[in-house]
């Protein structure tokens, strides 16, 4: 068993048997049970719940995507089977429409493609942009990677970059500008990036289609850099 593996068994091996966690996809697992992937006390997480397709069961209606369950857990081998749930916060329920619906998946897939641990101010990021309403998606989309970059203590320096102009290229290891970076980028991308990054005003900032394809090819590939 390689270090990261065991290291894997020990936290599971002693995660706490209560706390919150957040749907993030569910299948069927049979004809009665539901196989649920959930952000929680160790990150990424899979849950066998029983029955869980049953109209007469407790846990029916629950395991829904997108609900914050607090919930009681028992884990067999790599699979963590509820036991009881004390709360659920029902943010199923936010999809009113096709547009809150699709934004709301983006998130989650974000979650599953790119978070490998867990941290309470992570958690709480997610809840903040899964109930998040605006009109320009590509502009949360941009705030939120930056978030959660800053949360995960992996700022990039090109943050602090100043008086740059052109194209410039982007070390993925670290975020500076360096001739010998690995990325091309223009200029003008990295501007717009800190500025979303320092304004409390998301909601007011309108990008061109060009300059916001540019800023989130730069921090998908940053962040798939470091969740390799």
């Amino acid at each position: 068993m390689n270090t990261s593996e065991s290291r894997e068994k020990y936290y599971i091996g002693k995660m706490s048997t209560k706390g919150r966690i957040l749907v993030l996809r569910r299948v069927r697992a049979g004809d009665q049970d539901l196989l649920v992937r959930a952000y929680g006390p160790v990150g990424v997480m899979d849950l066998l719940v029983r029955d869980g397709l049953l109209n007469t069961s407790a846990f029916f209606g629950v395991f829904e995507p997108f609900n914050v369950v607090e919930v009681d857990l028992s884990q067999r081998g790599e699979v963590a089977v509820p036991n009881d749930v004390m709360r659920v916060e029902r943010l199923s329920y936010l999809c009113a429409d096709f547009d809150r619906f699709r934004w709301m998946c983006w998130v989650a897939r974000f979650v599953l493609r790119n978070v490998r641990f867990y941290d309470e101010r992570l958690f709480e990021l997610f809840l903040s942009y899964l109930t998040v309403k605006g009109r320009r998606e590509e502009v949360y989309r941009i705030k939120l990677k930056l978030e959660y970059l800053e949360a995960s203590g992996l700022r990039p320096r090109f943050l602090g970059a100043e008086s740059l102009r052109g194209r410039v290229k982007v070390k993925l290891s670290d975020g500076s500008v360096s001739p010998e970076g690995d990325l091309e980028v223009k200029a003008q991308v990295l501007r717009i990036i800190r500025r979303l990054y320092e304004t409390r005003r998301v909601g007011r900032v309108i990008l061109s289609p060009e300059l916001a394809k540019g800023a989130e090819q730069l921090l998908d590939r940053f962040i798939e850099y470091h969740s390799r």
